[in-house]
């Protein structure tokens, strides 16, 4: 049963990995933005094996696309992306929430009980990565999204 759900949230991963790379041209094309091999996007693609959470980043960051949209299907699947100068000016110019200590807190928690609950260990900035990726997805939503933990747990791994 297991192999079973493992094989439809990959053909839903693959499925939409499919749909972004046909907007942005070719699997070819998104791996040379990307800096990896075509063999491992067209992997992507046929479900065999999916991006580690450096790989799925680069691959969102170049398409446009919303992590969160990527790795579940839900919320829009195009992302707010600017470039580095607009980013830049766009965080000196906007007034900022502070950050939720509590949201960030439960997001390490949930991240240290999956790496525990995986038996991975992941260097520090990797960690760190997973953790700023979470907690803009949970910040979206105002709550740490388990689902999200596990399956970019199991990316970073």
């Amino acid at each position: 049963m297991a192999g079973r759900r493992q094989r439809r949230e990959s053909g839903g991963f693959a499925s939409r990995l499919r749909e972004v790379i046909g907007i942005y041209g070719s699997a070819s094309a998104l791996a040379k933005a990307i800096e990896r091999s075509e063999g491992a996007v067209r992997k992507w693609l046929r479900g065999e094996s999916e991006p580690n959470v450096t790989d799925l980043r680069c691959v969102c960051e170049a398409t446009r696309t919303s992590v969160e949209w990527l790795v579940t299907g839900r919320g829009e699947r195009e992302a707010l992306a600017l470039g580095v100068r607009e980013a830049a000016s766009a965080y000196e110019n906007a007034t900022h929430k502070p950050l939720d200590y509590a949201l960030l807190e439960g997001v390490i928690a949930a991240v240290d009980e999956e790496l525990r609950r995986s038996s991975l260990a992941l260097p520090s900035t990797k960690r760190s990565m997973l953790i700023v990726t979470l907690y803009d997805l949970s910040h979206e939503r105002n709550q740490v999204d388990r689902e999200a933990v596990a399956r970019l747990v199991k990316l970073a791994g």
